[in-house]
C-alpha cells in the first residue's frame, strides 16, 4: 500500500508533487494531487474516452466541496488561484492512501472523515463516497461540481454559450452544457440539489506554468448538493457519461475491487513493488473501438502515457512483454496483435492514433519491426503457433517484403543488407522529436537499433518459415541474416571509442554515445561478438547509466541537455539529448546479464541499478513510472507521470531477469515438443 501521514499531506509543495491516476481501460481517467489541488489541465475527476481509447473530454474538473457543523464549514477541497491558494482544505487532510484506490482521510473537528474515489472499468464512471468513521456526531457535506465539458487538451474560458442548467431527476441531475459534448449525469443520494450557477475563474495550474504553456483556465459549477452525514450513513456522487439509469453503486465497487484482487492472483509471494507494477500494467491496457452492433468485440491496444498520450505502435511493442506476457495476459496479447495487423498497410504498422482524428499515421521505421519481435516473445510464452500462422504470418512476410523493396519514406533494404530510412523533415525512429519542420535527432540514414531489430527479424522469420514449412523463405532469410550480422560489425563497430556508432550514412559515421545500441545485445538474437558486447556495456555503464535509466546522449557532448524544463521548444530539444529514459533501464539489466552471467554477484549488482527507480513508486505518479527524467542529479521525473513502457521493462527484468522466469530464456522458439532447441551461434 502506498500511504501518506498528515505531515505529508499538509507540506503543500511536497503534497502538489505526488499524483494519482485512475484508469478505466477505455482510455479515460481520473487523477491529480494528492490534496486535490489540480495542477495540470489534464487533471480531473472524469475524463471520459468518448471514442475509445481517443476522444478524451475533461467533464468534470473537480468539486469545490466543504463540510458543515454547528455552523461552521470546513473545506476539504483546495485550488489554487494568483497569489492565493484557495479553499484551503489540506489542512484538514490527515492521511492518503491507494487501497486499491484514493482513499483521504479528514479530520472535521472532532469527527473524521473518510473520502474515496473509484473509476469503474469498461465505463467512463467515477465514483466518489463520504463516510464518517465514528458513528458519533453528524454534519451536512455541501459538494459543488467544477466543470469544463472541453477536450483534454485545450483550456476552458468564460463564455456566453454555456448551457449550465441541470435537468433534474430523482436522484441525478443531468448537464448538457455544449453541442457535440456527451451529456454528464450526476448520480447522488443528496437531500438536496441547488441550482446556482457560478464561475470559478483564473484557476491555475502549477505544472502547465512549468512546461511554459498557459496555465489560466475559468471552470463553471450549475449548483450545489446537500448530504446529511449521520452515523453510518454514506454520501455517494457518481459522476457518468452512461446513462440516467439506476446505478447500484455498491455491486459497481465490490466488482471493481474483486476486479483489481484478481489482477494479483499468482503474485501473492512477490513483494508490494511488483504488486503495484502489476497493478500500474492495468492501467494502459484499452479497448479500442466502443462495444456497437456493429463492432460487438472491439479490439485492444496500449495507451503509450498518462495523461496526454495516445496509443503508439512502437510503444505497444515494446511494453506488450512486460504489461501483457509477464501478467498472463495473453488473450488481451492476441487481440492486440491481431488488431494491428489489420491496420498494416505498405508493410508498415501505425505509428500512431491521434486524439482527434483517430486516422492512423505511419511515421516509424521501427514500430513493425517490433511487432514481429513482440511475436515472438508472445509464441515463447504461450507456444500458440496455431495463432500466429493463421491471423500473423501472413502480415509478418508483407512486413519484411516490403522493408526489402522499399515503402514509406525511402525504407528499404541496401545491397549492404541493411535498412536505410528517413527524409528530410520526417522524425522515423523512437528518437522523434520535432519543433516545426525541423526534426531535433533526425537520425536519416541506418540507424544502429533498425539494424538490430531487422536481423532479430530475419532470425524470427528464419525459424518460423522452417516451423511453417516455408524452407525456401527461411533458407533466404536465414542467409540475409548472415550478411546484415557482418554489415553490422564491419560498418557500425568504432575501435577508437569502443562502442557502436549511433547512425551510418554512406561514408558518413555519426560518433554520438547514445543508448541506441544497447538492442545490439538485449534482443533476443545478439548482433555483436562478446569480445565488443562487454566494450559497449562498460561504456555505457561509466557514461549513460543512471539510477533512473539510460541518458540518450553522453554528458560529454556538446549538444547534451542536463535539464528537461522550459517552453515546449526547450524541452524538445532536451527529449534525446541527454534527458534519462526508465524504459532503457529493461534492456540494458538484459544485456549486462547476458555478457557477465547470472551469478549471485550479477543479479545483486543488477538490484541495486534498480533500487532507486522503485522507490520512484512513491514518488511523482503513485504506484507506477515516470516517462524521463532529468540527465543530471538530482533526475527529477518528467513528462508523463506514468509511461507504459517504463512499467513494462521493469517489470519484465524484475520477472525474467532478476526472478524465477516465467518463458525460456533462449532466443530460439521452443519445438513442438514444448523443448528448446540448442541456441544458433550468436558470434562469429
Amino acid at each position: 500500500m502506498i500511504a501518506f501521514d498528515k505531515e505529508t499531506c499538509t507540506d503543500f509543495e511536497t503534497a502538489l508533487s505526488k499524483e494519482w491516476l485512475e484508469t478505466n481501460g477505455l482510455g479515460g481517467f481520473a487523477s491529480s494531487t494528492i490534496v486535490g489541488c489540480n495542477t495540470r489541465r489534464y487533471h480531473g475527476l472524469l475524463v471520459a474516452a468518448t471514442h475509445p481509447p481517443v476522444g478524451r473530454m475533461m467533464l468534470v474538473n473537480g468539486f469545490e466541496e466543504w463540510v458543515v457543523i454547528d455552523d461552521t464549514r470546513y473545506y476539504l477541497s483546495c485550488h489554487q488561484y494568483p497569489g492565493v491558494i484557495h479553499p484551503r482544505g489540506y489542512q484538514n487532510l490527515i492521511g492518503f492512501r491507494l487501497d486499491p484506490w484514493p482513499i483521504w482521510t479528514y479530520r472535521i473537528g472532532t469527527l473524521i472523515l473518510e473520502k474515496s474515489l473509484t473509476i469503474i472499468h469498461g465505463q467512463n464512471t467515477t465514483i466518489i463516497t463520504y463516510k464518517l468513521k465514528k458513528e458519533s456526531g453528524g454534519a451536512e457535506l455541501v459538494i459543488r461540481p467544477l466543470m469544463t465539458a472541453r477536450s483534454f487538451h485545450a483550456l476552458h474560458q468564460e463564455n456566453g454559450a454555456i448551457q449550465p442548467q441541470a435537468e433534474i431527476r430523482s436522484g441525478v441531475a443531468i448537464l448538457r452544457p455544449y453541442p457535440g459534448v456527451p451529456a454528464i449525469y450526476f448520480h447522488h443520494n443528496a437531500q438536496q440539489f441547488a441550482p446556482g450557477f457560478n464561475w470559478y475563474r483564473q484557476m491555475e495550474y502549477q505544472r502547465e506554468q512549468e512546461r511554459g504553456l498557459e496555465f489560466h483556465e475559468d471552470c463553471w459549477s450549475p449548483g450545489e448538493f446537500h448530504y446529511k452525514l449521520q452515523g453510518s450513513q454514506e454520501a455517494v456522487m457518481v459522476a457518468t457519461t452512461e446513462g440516467a439509469g439506476y446505478f447500484d453503486t455498491g455491486f459497481l465497487l465490490n466488482t471493481e475491487r474483486a476486479r483489481r484482487r484478481a489482477l494479483l492472483s499468482g503474485w501473492e509471494a512477490t513483494d508490494d513493488v511488483t504488486h503495484h507494477l502489476v497493478m500500474a500494467a492495468d492501467q494502459f491496457i484499452v479497448q479500442r473501438g466502443s462495444n456497437s452492433a456493429d463492432n460487438p468485440a472491439p479490439g485492444r491496444s496500449l495507451i503509450a502515457g498518462y495523461p496526454w498520450f495516445e496509443d503508439w505502435g512502437r510503444d505497444t511493442f515494446i511494453s506488450l512483454p512486460g504489461l501483457l506476457l509477464v501478467t498472463g495476459r495473453f488473450q488481451e496479447a492476441k487481440d492486440i496483435l491481431r488488431s494491428y495487423a489489420q491496420y498494416t498497410d505498405q508493410g508498415m504498422v501505425p505509428n500512431r492514433f491521434p486524439d482527434a482524428t483517430d486516422t492512423p499515421e505511419y511515421n516509424t521505421v521501427d514500430a513493425s519491426l517490433w511487432f514481429i519481435i513482440s511475436i515472438f516473445h508472445f509464441l515463447r510464452y504461450t507456444k500458440d503457433f496455431d495463432f500466429v500462422r493463421e491471423n500473423l504470418w501472413d502480415t509478418m512476410k508483407e512486413i519484411v517484403l516490403h522493408y526489402q523493396n522499399g515503402t514509406r519514406y525511402q525504407i528499404h533494404m541496401d545491397l549492404d543488407g541493411l535498412i536505410y530510412a528517413g527524409q528530410p523533415g520526417v522524425q522515423l525512429t523512437w528518437m522523434d522529436s520535432k519543433i516545426g519542420d525541423w526534426v531535433v535527432t533526425p537520425r536519416i540514414g541506418k540507424p544502429v537499433e533498425i539494424q538490430a531489430l531487422w536481423y532479430n527479424v530475419l532470425r524470427i522469420m528464419d525459424q518460423l518459415g522452417a516451423r511453417f514449412g516455408e524452407k525456401d523463405g527461411a533458407k533466404k532469410w536465414a542467409g540475409l541474416a548472415e550478411k546484415v550480422w557482418s554489415s553490422i560489425n564491419r560498418l557500425f563497430w568504432f575501435e577508437e571509442g569502443g562502442y557502436l556508432y549511433d547512425v551510418v550514412n554512406g561514408d558518413e559515421r555519426d560518433a554520438s554515445l547514445r543508448p541506441n545500441q544497447i538492442l545490439a545485445i538485449s534482443l533476443p538474437f545478439e548482433c555483436l561478438t562478446p569480445d565488443r558486447a562487454t566494450r559497449v556495456i562498460t561504456i555505457l555503464e561509466e557514461r549513460l547509466l543512471t539510477p533512473f535509466g539510460l541518458r540518450t546522449l553522453d554528458p560529454r557532448d556538446p549538444r547534451y541537455a542536463p535539464h528537461y524544463k522550459g517552453d515546449p521548444r526547450a524541452r524538445d530539444m532536451a527529449y534525446h539529448q541527454g534527458t534519462v529514459w526508465p524504459w532503457l533501464m529493461g534492456p540494458f539489466l538484459t544485456a549486462y546479464q547476458k555478457v557477465h552471467g547470472k551469478s549471485p554477484r550479477v543479479q545483486s549488482h543488477l538490484r541495486a541499478h534498480l533500487a532507486l527507480l522503485l522507490t520512484h513508486l512513491w514518488e511523482a505518479g503513485l504506484g507506477t513510472i515516470s516517462e524521463i527524467f532529468d540527465g543530471d542529479m538530482p533526475h527529477e521525473p518528467r513528462g508523463c507521470i506514468a509511461q507504459a513502457w517504463s512499467v513494462a521493462e521493469v517489470l519484465r527484468v524484475l520477472r525474467e531477469d532478476l526472478g524465477s522466469a516465467t518463458p525460456p530464456t533462449s532466443a530460439r522458439i521452443p519445438d513442438k515438443n514444448n523443448q528448446t532447441p540448442t541456441p544458433a551461434p550468436t558470434s562469429r
